[in-house]
């Protein structure tokens, strides 16, 4: 079973669609605590409970944003 990888901007409009929607998921919350979750990783969790992964790829930065909301 081929592994699925997440859809990677590579187009100028799509690189400034998601840098928006990061920012609109982070705006206004408040770093509780950063850390090196794997070697080419950092995790940074907020006060609310969501989390951002920023990975280190060959081709650039891969972002993963987790909402505390279920």
């Amino acid at each position: 079973m081929k592994k699925e990888r997440p859809a990677v901007a590579t187009t100028p409009y799509w690189l400034r669609k998601e840098a928006r929607e990061a920012t609109q998921m982070l705006k206004g919350k408040i770093v509780q605590r950063i850390w090196r979750h794997r070697p080419k990783e950092i995790g940074i969790q907020f006060t609310d409970g969501s989390r951002l992964f920023v990975d280190m790829e060959t081709d650039g930065l891969e972002l993963s944003i987790t909402d505390n909301k279920i």
